[in-house]
């Protein structure tokens, strides 16, 4: 494989949920004083495709060292639609660390799922409890069980800070939707699921995928 592919694989793989937010990269540029800039622009002028390695190695160093992405959820019971919503969405750093969750509101934290137990150098995760959330709407009861996605049960491991779910939903007693991960892996550009939606009295789940790189 050239160095172009690897830059360009990199890129596809890695880069997008970073390089999507313009906000990153400009503080990145910023961090760089004007003598290093000096030396690398025009290096980076001869080998162009020397560029996507660099903005990789130094936006993720600089933005995985200062920054965790915190899960959010979003529960909706709309019955002057009549359709049930969950979201899915991230944030980032102090803005994910200091939401305000608020049940009554419908924002649920997975990490209230988790119960942790120190052992050595390791913190290990396990379930601690489920979301149960229920919507009724016309004569039906839409019961959506939630419960917690491990990248890996150890905290400090890889990818260990990270937490997704996993999505059951029933009609009544009937399951429509089981054990659907909302993130299954924590690297790469699987697509993500950004929302589950289902209209009242109807059993199909509609569920909106969207890329990874636009999802971080």
């Amino acid at each position: 494989m050239s160095i172009w592919e690897l830059a360009w694989t990199m890129h596809y793989v890695y880069m997008a949920p970073i390089l999507e937010s313009k906000y990153r990269l400009n503080k990145l540029a910023y961090k760089l004083n004007e003598n290093t800039k000096k030396m690398i622009i025009p290096f980076l002028k001869k080998k162009p495709e020397l560029l996507l390695l660099f903005i990789y190695f130094f936006s993720f160093a600089s933005h995985a060292g200062t920054e965790r992405v915190w899960p959010i959820l979003t529960f909706t019971c709309d019955a002057s639609k009549n359709e049930v919503k969950l979201k899915n969405e991230v944030k980032w750093g102090d803005a994910g660390k200091n939401f305000k969750f608020d049940a009554q509101q419908g924002t649920y934290n997975p990490w209230d799922l988790v119960s942790f137990k120190d052992s050595g150098s390791e913190r290990q995760m396990s379930e601690k409890s489920q979301f149960e959330l229920s919507c009724t709407l016309g004569k039906s009861i839409y019961r959506f069980h939630i419960k917690p996605k491990f990248f890996n049960t150890n905290f400090n491991g890889r990818c260990g800070d990270r937490l997704s779910v996993t999505v059951s939903v029933y009609k009544d007693e009937q399951m429509i939707l089981e054990d659907k991960p909302l993130e299954p892996f924590c690297l790469g550009n699987t697509p993500v699921l950004r929302g589950i939606k289902i209209k009242g009295g109807m059993s199909q789940v509609k569920l909106y995928k969207i890329p990874r790189s636009k999802f971080y």
